[in-house]
């Protein structure tokens, strides 16, 4: 076969597709959980700084901005992790009403 000639590929054989792994599957537990927290109003956006940095470790959203009460949600392995980040940083935990533990 001289280089200027086209090769010319035999018939292709097609064979069955092997199933693909996923990359990231899901985790087992798909729940995410739910804390609120009073932090002083002039530090919320270091608030949501902070949880960046911890790699997203909690979603926030404001939902009193007068009160700057902070609605966190994370999955169930975070909340120590959580908890100790806003307690050192002087926010106040505060259950919403109707909820109670135990």
């Amino acid at each position: 076969m001289k280089c200027s000639e086209p090769s010319s590929p035999g018939p292709r054989k097609s064979r069955p597709r092997k199933p693909r792994k996923e990359k990231n599957p899901a985790p087992a537990c798909l729940a995410s959980r739910v804390l609120y927290a009073e932090v002083p109003r002039n530090r919320i956006a270091l608030y949501r700084f902070l949880l960046e940095g911890y790699d997203n470790l909690a979603i926030m959203s404001v939902v009193d901005r007068y009160r700057a009460v902070i609605k966190l949600r994370f999955t169930p392995g975070a909340e120590w992790t959580l908890r100790e980040v806003l307690e050192g940083q002087g926010a106040k935990i505060i259950e919403p009403p109707g909820c109670s533990e135990g």
